[in-house]
């Protein structure tokens, strides 16, 4: 009978498969580890593309930055605009910014802070980047508040509560301020004071003078909290009591000056309790004293 050649061939407890059958399996192993060799070769010619790239990109990044930082955005001009009593010169030394500096590098927040302590009367700055090359510095005068004793002389204070100047004698025109107790002034700086009420209820009293448009205030004398006086144009002493309802007392103060007490008379007017009352009462330097209308 004739041996199949395809059955695995028998030598003692060994069995050997046919040589067909053996080299197509070695040709499949072979094709299966040249793909796996192909796609690792893909796959590291991707990753080394991805770094030449990054590296490319960062280097282009650096090249920009640098620059940036060396060449390019070099500041060309500073402008100033806006109204102060000082010079653009000395705003721009104060700025610290120069011609040739790079845009990038200066700090226009920190420039604008010492334009404001070396400038005591400028009162807003702004310090903005102008792209390519140029700065503008835009600046607003510090209105003047009034001025209080300290040490031995005078400080100005400015309506945002900063310090403008100190000096021997009260600037013409400007209001005197009384019983503020200042511990401490430097120009450019917030005032400080040794009772923190006096400054709050200084700041809301002023604030209200200026929104209700009462003018020719020469005095105000803050001493006692429980009673607060202006001086109204050298000749009437204005008793607001506290400062409670400071609007109200002041707009029918406004108005019993304008309507009831004539250009030429003197004395006391009290407010102190037009706000449970609806009543103020004018008591002249001479004469007896007279009840001012109730209502506005």
């Amino acid at each position: 009978m004739r041996k199949n050649s395809s059955a695995p061939h028998r030598s003692g407890n060994m069995y050997y498969a046919p040589a067909s059958t053996y080299d197509g399996t070695r040709a499949a192993e072979f094709a299966a580890a040249a793909r796996q060799r192909t796609e690792q070769r893909r796959k590291h010619r991707s990753r080394m593309l991805a770094v030449f790239y990054i590296f490319l990109f960062l280097a282009v990044i650096a090249v920009a930055v640098t620059l940036s930082f060396t060449v390019l955005f070099k500041i060309t001009n500073v402008c100033v605009s806006g109204t102060s009593k000082y010079s653009e010169k000395q705003i721009l030394d104060a700025s610290g910014i120069k011609k040739g500096d790079n845009l990038f590098l200066i700090h226009t927040s920190a420039s604008a802070e010492k334009i404001g302590q070396k400038l005591p009367y400028i009162g807003t700055v702004n310090v903005a980047r102008k792209f390519p090359t140029q700065v503008e510095i835009s600046v607003k005068a510090e209105p003047v508040c009034g001025a209080a004793a300290f040490g031995n002389g005078y400080v100005v204070i400015g309506e945002n509560g900063k310090a403008l100047e100190c000096t021997k004698k009260c600037p013409q025109g400007c209001i005197v301020f009384k019983g503020l107790n200042i511990s401490k002034a430097q120009p450019g700086f917030p005032v400080a004071f040794a009772n923190s009420s006096r400054a709050e209820i200084l700041r809301n009293v002023m604030d209200s003078v200026k929104k209700n448009g009462l003018s020719n205030i020469t005095e105000a004398d803050f001493s006692q909290p429980s009673r607060i006086l202006l001086n109204y144009d050298r000749r009437v002493t204005i008793n607001f009591g506290t400062s409670a309802d400071i609007d109200y007392k002041l707009v029918f103060a406004k108005k019993l000056l304008k309507e009831n007490i004539k250009s030429t008379e003197k004395g006391t007017l009290n407010m102190s309790v037009v706000s449970d009352t609806n009543k103020a009462y004018f008591d002249p330097d001479y004469g007896t004293g007279s009840s001012a209308p109730a209502s506005k």
